[in-house]
């Protein structure tokens, strides 16, 4: 079983954050203008039946899994967009921004925006995001790492799965537009825990090695299990861009606490 005091305990660590810009042509140079991009990733769904299908099934399970610990190791987020020249509304302007980690990220927390890479006003032909995780920046620690609850017929069940090899997530969302000053933009890119459990089924739980009584799933025990999540966990990303200005920031706290005044649609 690994060692969890690390792991089961978060401390964000202040590290720097480095910025390089590479483009063809000038932004406009107006910095009151400009807005900021932030990255957040976030797990869903942390607690699901088995087996998992994305084709609604009328079968109810007894088997389940909850997860409460959601962990990654960030090396870096690669950032690359292609803005449309304002001079002639056709040629397109390269920007692209790094920031690097490494950071261990709590995937639970929906609190957490890493990268704030500066953007200036305009329409966005095409965003990339690239996040990268590397086994050499996660020293003792898994660069991802669940840990939770699996349930059947007969009881409960520690579980935990540990990834120790480079992992990254690639998205890309054309058509973004930054029309506001100072407008925050947030992309969250998100994944779907339940889905990296496809092709998963009860029986491979069940039947699964433990040690130390948890069962572990990583490339060394249950391989074949851990083969399937890590394949599901790989291509199973999203991206959503969401404009953050003063009046959303009103509106979303007052329906985080409960204070549903202004029923408008968010934008």
């Amino acid at each position: 079983m690994m060692k969890r005091k690390k792991l089961l305990t978060l401390a964000i660590v202040a590290l720097a954050v480095v910025f390089t810009a590479c483009q063809k042509d000038d932004l406009n140079d107006k910095n009151n203008e400009s807005s900021e991009l932030g990255v957040k990733l976030q797990a869903l769904n942390t607690s699901f039946t088995l087996p998992v299908s994305k084709t609604k099934s009328a079968a109810v399970s007894m088997d389940s899994i909850t997860w409460d610990t959601t962990q990654m190791i960030v090396s870096s987020i690669k950032f690359e967009a292609k803005l449309k020249s304002l001079t002639t509304g056709r040629d397109s302007i390269e920007v692209e921004y790094k920031w690097y980690g490494p950071e261990v990220v709590n995937l639970l927390d929906t609190n957490l925006t890493l990268g704030n890479f500066v953007l200036a006003p305009g329409i966005y032909d095409e965003i990339e995001l690239k996040v990268s995780g590397d086994k050499d920046d996660a020293h003792d620690q898994p660069v991802f790492y669940l840990a939770g609850t699996y349930s059947n017929g007969t009881g409960n069940w520690p579980i935990a799965v540990e990834v120790w090899d480079d992992l990254s997530f690639k998205t890309e969302k054309e058509d973004v537009e930054i029309t506001e000053e100072g407008v925050d933009v947030v992309s969250e890119i998100q994944l779907y825990l339940d889905e990296l459990m496809l092709d998963v089924d009860s029986e491979d739980l069940d039947n699964a090695q433990l040690t130390d009584g948890v069962i572990l799933i990583s490339s060394e025990v249950n391989r074949s299990v851990y083969y399937t999540i890590f394949g599901n966990l790989k291509r199973d990303c999203r991206a959503e861009y969401k404009h953050w200005d003063d009046w959303y920031k009103n509106w979303y706290n007052k329906k985080k606490h409960g204070d549903d005044d202004d029923d408008d649609d968010d934008d």
